[in-house]
């Protein structure tokens, strides 16, 4: 444990997955499941092809970055939605 966490090549990538994490799971305790949930699982593949990218790996070419144009469409989609059903006036039924 001690050479791993001296290990400054260790240390960053682990402290920002745990930073991740939490802010993943303060997200789940302030807003509604139906819409943390989908958003924070499709941020994170998002989020590692980005970073793969960046890191120089393949990521699959023109499908993968379809893949995330339309995974950001639906987040959108899911977060004006839900904007918009907070914005509406209550119903009189």
């Amino acid at each position: 444990m001690k050479t791993l966490f001296l290990n400054f090549e260790y240390l960053v990538p682990f402290l920002l997955n745990q930073c991740g994490s939490l802010l993943y799971y303060f997200t789940l305790a302030s807003t509604d499941l139906t819409l943390a949930v989908p958003i924070c699982n499709s941020l994170a593949i998002v989020f590692t092809l980005i970073v793969g990218k960046v890191l120089g790996e393949d990521i699959g070419g023109k499908r993968a970055v379809i893949g995330m144009v339309l995974t950001m469409t639906g987040i959108a989609l899911c977060i004006t939605s839900s904007l918009s059903k907070t914005q509406r006036p209550p119903s009189t039924f």
